[in-house]
């Protein structure tokens, strides 16, 4: 039974590490995009196409082979501050330009790095991709058990 993105939300915000992974199939993702943005507009969160981030940053184009986990986690605490939730769509990208490993960190990251006891990560994170073998399955759980990866469809739409 589908639930609601901002009933999760509110939940987030009791946990101490508030990053979620949101997906759907590659077809669904014009749909993930709308969905999300409408999430940020009711929330008066901060939507951030990543893609469409790096494709304006001539810096970035030109960096994407060395563009790090570590990078990334430092663009995301910049673009974070002083919001309550910040939206990171279209990651997929980048995650293609890294080894396993890499990508591995990053995982990590959002699973117990992304920890709201920390200055200038008190935002909630949810971080947008294409559905793959890799994410279904990793295990990231909130501290009631629960998973803190989430289909598109798992949500109510919000219209």
């Amino acid at each position: 039974m589908p639930i609601s993105v901002f009933d999760m939300l509110i939940g987030l915000e009791q946990e101490r590490y508030r990053a979620v992974i949101l997906h759907a199939i590659p077809e669904k993702s014009p749909s993930m995009s709308r969905f999300c943005q409408k999430v940020c507009k009711q929330t008066n969160g901060k939507y951030l196409d990543l893609l469409e981030f790096f494709i304006q940053s001539q810096n970035l184009s030109e960096n994407i082979d060395s563009f790090s986990p570590e990078k990334l986690r430092e663009l995301l605490l910049e673009q974070s501050k002083g919001q309550s939730l910040l939206v990171i769509d279209r990651v997929d990208f980048l995650l293609d330009t890294w080894h396993k490993s890499e990508r591995q960190d990053f995982f990590r990251f959002i699973n117990n790095q992304w920890d709201s006891y920390r200055d200038g990560m008190k935002a909630k994170l949810m971080v947008v991709l294409q559905t793959s073998q890799e994410i279904e399955s990793l295990k990231i759980l909130d501290s009631q058990g629960q998973s803190r990866i989430f289909r598109l469809n798992d949500f109510n739409d919000i219209g």
